[in-house]
């Protein structure tokens, strides 16, 4: 079974459409109405969608984690996550399905930032200049962070137009209910050792309505995004600053010490800036040999 899953808030102005485009395309679209205040959940089940509700707005991620919770209980072969607010082309689906196929691999992810093969794709495909130039910067920024954390090379790590096997949606288990949801799903894929492919999709921005305040969604997911990096490579996020910390501690009381057997005026700012350094080193430098001896650990039962 072919499941197209909607993750939706306050979407009432499109989300008919996009269940009836997708619809033709799938075998069951299911929306996940994410405690919205208006008519999202009444209008996506008149337009024959299965509608999960939560109480109250929980967030994107919330949704995803349920949508994926629902995949699985209904054994779906193939999962297609496309957003509710239309910048998505419902139409496309098919493409992504094909390269699930024909490219035999676990997941796949619409890029807004790939360009299409010569002579092929679907019309428009790969073409970001719809994409708000703020946008675009931060989702690269994001993206190259995605990128340093995972074993992963993606052109477009925030995309919520994906594809999903069944080997994926059982071996991925999100828990972001945020927007970083979409960045730890990337983690996840690399950690199980899944395969990916991209596809180049067209966007169509609109109004550029989203709920979200750009900067702060921006921050957060960027923050986010570093702390999966750090969990997957402890030792030079924190190993190589550790020992640069105490290389400098050192210096700094190799410079107390000359002063002191010198005879010279002595600065004991040197010497307290010399114990934080040293402080600060060896706990950073021991957290990185933590963090990795349980990465290996974990890495090893799997």
């Amino acid at each position: 079974m072919r499941l197209a899953c909607i993750p939706a808030y306050n979407e009432e102005a499109s989300i008919a459409g996009i269940v009836e485009s997708a619809s033709r395309h799938v075998d069951r679209v299911v929306v996940c109405d994410d405690g919205s205040t208006d008519g999202t959940a009444r209008l996506a089940s008149r337009a024959g969608a299965t509608v999960i509700s939560h109480k109250r707005n929980r967030g994107y991620g919330a949704s995803i984690i349920s949508l994926f919770d629902y995949a699985r209980s209904h054994n779906a072969d193939v999962v297609v996550t496309i957003d509710s607010d239309g910048q998505h082309d419902p139409g496309q689906i098919p493409a992504l399905v094909d390269a699930l196929v024909q490219h035999n691999v676990d997941v796949v992810i619409g890029s807004r930032f790939l360009a299409p093969p010569a002579g092929g794709g679907e019309p428009g495909a790969g073409d970001h200049s719809g994409v708000p130039r703020y946008r675009r910067l931060g989702i690269k920024i994001i993206t190259s962070a995605a990128n340093l954390g995972t074993d992963l090379k993606v052109s477009d790590s925030q995309s919520g137009f994906r594809v999903y096997s069944r080997n994926a949606i059982n071996a991925i288990h999100p828990t972001e209910e945020g927007m970083s949801v979409s960045t730890e799903i990337l983690l996840k894929i690399s950690n199980k050792g899944l395969s990916l492919a991209e596809v180049p999709i067209s966007v169509s921005y609109g109004g550029d309505s989203s709920s979200h305040n750009p900067a702060y969604h921006g921050v957060s997911v960027l923050a986010n995004t570093i702390k999966y990096t750090s969990v997957r490579h402890p030792l030079p996020f924190f190993g190589i600053p550790g020992v640069a910390f105490v290389v400098a501690g050192m210096v700094s009381a190799g410079m107390f010490m000359d002063q002191y057997l010198n005879n010279q005026t002595i600065f004991f700012g040197s010497l307290l800036a010399s114990v934080i350094l040293i402080l600060i080193g060896t706990i950073l430098s021991v957290a990185s040999v933590i963090l990795f001896s349980m990465a290996t650990l974990i890495r090893d039962r799997r």
